[in-house]
């Protein structure tokens, strides 16, 4: 499942910014291309909500901006993780990008390039360890 945070649950919704701040995820399966979205239960922790995706089974997730923390829980997790850009888009779009295998995946050996957590203070505010 490519887990891609989502401002609604309703109607033609966009893609959010903040990772760790949706208030909704939108599960894609990759086979089928259908979607359900579920609400963040770790909404405003990005460590809480990559751990809620994990446990939702998730393989993957895009992202727009992100803090050290929640990468690393992922990816200790098996996740890859994919940048989507800082601007939001259609959930369509972000699957069919998703899908196309164009966007590019961030490792930790590139993720002080791609990494933001998209804060005013440009510092993640999770409370990690960031190890």
């Amino acid at each position: 499942m490519i887990a891609i945070p989502v401002e609604s649950d309703i109607g033609k919704t966009m893609s959010t910014k903040l990772f760790g701040n949706a208030k909704f995820f939108a599960l894609v399966d990759p086979k089928s291309k259908s979607h359900t979205i579920i609400p963040n239960e770790g909404c405003g922790n990005g460590i809480k909500t990559a751990n809620y995706l994990l446990e939702q089974g998730a393989s993957s997730a895009l992202y727009g901006f992100l803090g050290d923390g929640p990468f690393h829980v992922m990816v200790r997790g098996g996740m890859e993780i994919y940048w989507l850009g800082k601007e939001t888009m259609s959930l369509d779009a972000a699957i069919s990008a998703a899908l196309s295998e164009s966007l590019l995946q961030v490792t930790p050996e590139n993720a002080n390039l791609y990494l933001d957590p998209g804060t005013a203070a440009g510092a993640c505010e999770c409370g990690c360890t960031h190890e």
